[in-house]
């Protein structure tokens, strides 16, 4: 992808819900300190219930697509007002500001449920937040 590559951000749709379920529980499993000591399987139901949870409060979801081809999602975030519950994009895809635009909407300082590894290198844009795994 070069550094001209475009995306457009789009409001989630219904459809897109198996996609973020799949990539949520997967990166979060495999990058998050709290996965770390609990079973996979026993992670993957019980967290699984977390994001129904979420999703029953109907947040915010933004995706990052292709303009000639919204069909392919780049990444995504799941926000509710003044809280980030996770934002993924693709690892190919990482380092053109897609994350940044997803979450153009958020006023800081937010709240962010998951605390992620890959947060540790980008401290700098939540340094004004507050990790709040209540909030899920």
């Amino acid at each position: 992808m070069s550094s001209e590559a475009q995306f457009v951000v789009i409001d989630g749709i219904h459809d897109a819900r198996n996609l973020i379920y799949a990539t949520w529980l997967r990166c979060y499993e495999a990058n998050s300190l709290q996965s770390k000591n609990v079973p996979r399987d026993v992670f993957f139901a019980e967290h699984h219930g977390v994001i129904d949870r979420i999703f029953a409060r109907n947040p915010e979801i933004k995706l990052a697509v292709l303009p000639d081809d919204p069909s392919v999602v780049l990444g995504w975030a799941v926000t509710e007002p003044n809280t980030v519950h996770f934002v993924y994009v693709k690892p190919t895809f990482r380092k053109y500001g897609i994350a940044k635009a997803l979450l153009s909407h958020v006023r800081r300082p937010f709240m962010y449920t998951h605390h992620t590894y890959i947060l540790r290198e980008l401290n700098r844009h939540v340094a004004d937040s507050t990790f709040n795994p209540y909030r899920a």
